[in-house]
């Protein structure tokens, strides 16, 4: 008899919470072998924010670093396994000098300025990083997509809370990644210079009102 594969279940974790859990030094340097467990063969500096800063990052609330673990693993052996992970943070973005004060105002959702200036800026809510783990084979995995929706997920909480109107995410001016954006509702806003080439500020909104 051939037994039917368990459907895939997800499970996020907030690595704070993890760390507020940890106990002993032994639970601390569990976490630190979990993190170091996660690989990234596409973009080495996201493996390097979770092996080397997202703790860091944690302690000194400059982000918050959220893991997607296999659930069924998790519940049957005790065992955290990263197929995913993102981070969020709070960003304020810079809006060009020659966007129109319709955009502006479609940007602010209220007006194009403020005391008879020009709104310059608008905060957002930034996913930093956000990759799968290349160490587990594709049909145990999360794709990209699943990773989005789980920060969006996230991010909504805190929307209900404080408000927020665009989620920003910051990507290399590559084709593909610019499509796989473009396909989660995020679309290029601007460019920003990154080292010898620029990166793309790409925006989804979370609310489209207007006054």
């Amino acid at each position: 008899m051939v037994r039917e594969p368990k459907e895939k279940k997800i499970k996020v974790l907030s690595l704070g919470k993890l760390l507020l859990q940890a106990e002993t030094q032994e639970d601390k340097q569990d976490i630190r072998d979990l993190l170091s467990s996660f690989s990234c063969s596409q973009d080495k500096d996201i493996e390097d924010f979770l092996h080397n800063r997202a703790i860091d990052f944690e302690r000194i609330n400059k982000a918050r670093t959220y893991l997607v673990c296999d659930d069924n693993v998790l519940q049957a052996e005790g065992k955290l396994i990263i197929l995913g992970y993102f981070s969020t943070a709070l960003k304020v973005l810079d809006i060009p000098e020659n966007i129109s004060n319709r955009f502006r105002k479609r940007l602010d959702g209220m007006a194009a300025k403020l005391y008879g200036n020009a709104i310059k800026s608008i905060p957002c809510y930034l996913i930093g990083q956000l990759a799968k783990n290349s160490a587990i084979p594709d049909e145990q995995s999360i794709n990209g997509s699943e990773l989005i929706d789980c920060a969006i997920s996230i991010i909504r909480s805190a929307e209900t809370l404080v408000g927020g109107r665009y989620v920003l995410i910051e990507c290399h001016d590559n084709p593909k990644l610019l499509k796989f954006y473009e396909d989660n509702d995020f679309k290029a806003f601007a460019e920003i210079p990154y080292k010898t080439v620029p990166m793309v500020q790409m925006l989804r909104p979370l609310c489209t009102t207007e006054l």
